[in-house]
């Protein structure tokens, strides 16, 4: 954005506040947003407030919200941004939009935390992640961890949906039946059906990435093996040659 556009930033801001009958940012926060977002287009900015006005009825935007929603979707996350996701998803009550990379990257470091080594783990998933992320190719595969407490399941799965890395479909698969007199008589048939075949397809994708993952790891096993032997080869053959 350029300077001559702070006036109609504001107004953008302040229509997206007004919609949910909340108090604008003003003043230093209001400055704060714009240079947080002044990189970005205004037709940009104003787009992501529109997306987020058409799937939130209750709670105006943080600038987070807005800042995810204006992430190119094929933009790779910061390898602290991935390490905090990857931390939270150890809590059995959260529920995290994971990638490929970061499930990748915290193999990697798993051992090492397990052994309660956290700056040791934290370091080894940023090397890792680094190494994955730059072999990468294509856009990112997003996919949810999902967690027991269902109030952080339905915000998670709702931002994500905003955010553009999970689908409609699979969004309103994982998510329960509208409440109500209706619903808790008739339940949802339908809706249950779909989400166990949403389940089902994210766990079935899930094991083949790991059976891929557990096959390469063997097979970069078997190489160091053989190295190893041929180069215990060649050491006995040089000992046992007359000096």
């Amino acid at each position: 954005m350029r300077d001559e556009d702070r006036k109609e930033f504001a107004d953008v801001i302040r229509a997206t506040f007004d919609n949910y009958h909340r108090q604008p940012p003003l003043g230093a926060t209001l400055r704060l947003w714009w240079e947080m977002l002044a990189k970005h287009d205004l037709a940009a900015v104003r787009q992501a407030c529109v997306s987020y006005i058409a799937t939130e009825p209750k709670h105006p935007p943080s600038i987070q919200q807005l800042l995810e929603l204006l992430r190119p979707k094929s933009e790779r996350l910061g390898a602290e941004e991935a390490w905090a996701r990857a931390v939270l998803a150890c809590d059995e009550r959260e529920t995290v939009i994971m990638n490929d990379e970061i499930a990748q990257a915290w193999g990697v470091c798993k051992p090492i935390m397990d052994l309660g080594d956290e700056v040791g783990a934290r370091m080894a998933f940023k090397e890792a992640y680094a190494r994955i992320v730059a072999q990468a190719q294509g856009p990112t595969h997003w996919w949810p961890s999902i967690g027991h407490d269902p109030h952080k399941r339905d915000t998670a799965l709702k931002e994500a949906r905003r955010a553009g890395l999970l689908g409609q479909d699979t969004v309103r698969a994982l998510l329960p039946p509208p409440s109500g007199a209706a619903a808790q008589k008739q339940g949802d048939p339908a809706g249950m059906q779909r989400l166990r075949a949403e389940m089902g397809r994210l766990q079935l994708a899930r094991a083949e990435r790991a059976d891929e993952a557990e096959a390469r790891r063997a097979a970069e096993r078997e190489a160091v093996t053989a190295r190893k032997l041929e180069i215990a080869s060649v050491v006995a053959q040089h000992q046992q040659r007359p000096h």
